[in-house]
């Protein structure tokens, strides 16, 4: 392939849920009762495992010590439950309904359920110990939660379950994170380890040397992840290991080798984002035509 076959791929990101949609879920949330993460921050420590569904996650988690601390996300929950290794925590955090799927219940596990989830999800999760957090970033939220005189913590993050993941777990105090199935590419013609819920956009990307096969979403995720790490690693007091040959951890793979130079490229990346009041095109280094 000639560096003329390679263009520019450029990202808008926007919600794939509307703010009617995220509204009603979390009144319905709201007036069903919860229990709140306020009384939950900084209440953990030590090592976390937090496991997304990619294909990596088929071998990886065999490599997690025995007692150690899991989140599993998505799809990943019911697959890790399924291998003897229910996770303590699972985090399910998008609006739609297709997410009652991975709202497999478990004795074992604490359930970290975003407030703008489908009310399907709850009541499969019903008689779980389930924990209820608000997304920073959705739509209205900031402003319906003051109109509701609801005080409580918005988390931030990515746009995707992992990239929010770090964050939860973060708030509520782990700090050594270890990354599996976070793979935001294919292997094969597999893109999870138990299938997509939805249809993939299929492209092919050159980033950091090297060629993946992927989709839009999963190159956003590697935008992020390109902001996170060093925030994480340089200023955060965290540490972040991956594991799998992917996108993500190829990428975590070239900020370790620099990791001042990883900080200033988030460095100038938030700087730009902050500074726009447009969404902020993502980009990557190519991508066929």
């Amino acid at each position: 392939m000639i560096e003329e076959d390679i263009i520019p791929l450029k990202l808008v990101m926007s919600s794939c849920a509307t703010q009617e949609e995220m509204n009603a879920n979390v009144t319905a949330t709201v007036e069903r009762g919860y229990t709140r993460l306020n009384e939950y921050l900084d209440s953990q420590g030590g090592r976390l495992h937090l496991c997304g569904a990619g294909p990596s996650l088929r071998e990886s988690w065999r490599q997690i010590p025995a007692g150690d601390d899991v989140m599993a996300i998505n799809s990943a929950i019911g697959y890790l439950i399924d291998q003897g290794l229910p996770p303590r925590w699972a985090m399910i955090w998008d609006a739609s309904p297709l997410c009652e799927k991975f709202a497999v219940p478990h004795a074992d596990t604490t359930y970290l359920i975003g407030a703008r989830c489908h009310p399907s999800v709850f009541e499969r999760l019903t008689g779980c110990r389930v924990i209820v957090w608000h997304a920073g970033g959705d739509h209205n939220i900031k402003e319906y939660l003051s109109g509701k005189g609801i005080n409580e913590p918005m988390v931030n993050g990515g746009t995707a379950g992992v990239t929010r993941g770090l964050y939860l777990a973060y708030a509520i105090g782990y700090r050594d994170f270890h990354l599996h199935g976070c793979d935001s590419c294919y292997s094969g013609d597999e893109t999870h380890v138990r299938g997509s819920v939805v249809p993939e956009k299929d492209i092919q990307v050159f980033h950091g040397g090297k060629w993946f096969r992927t989709t839009p979403e999963w190159c956003a995720q590697i935008e992020e992840i390109k902001m996170i790490y060093p925030s994480f690693h340089c200023t955060m007091g965290a540490q972040i290991t991956a594991y799998g040959e992917g996108m993500m951890q190829h990428s975590i793979a070239l900020m370790k080798s620099d990791e001042a130079g990883a900080l200033v490229n988030a460095r100038r990346a938030y700087e730009e984002y902050r500074k726009s009041n447009e969404p902020k095109p993502l980009s990557l280094e190519g991508v066929t035509a």
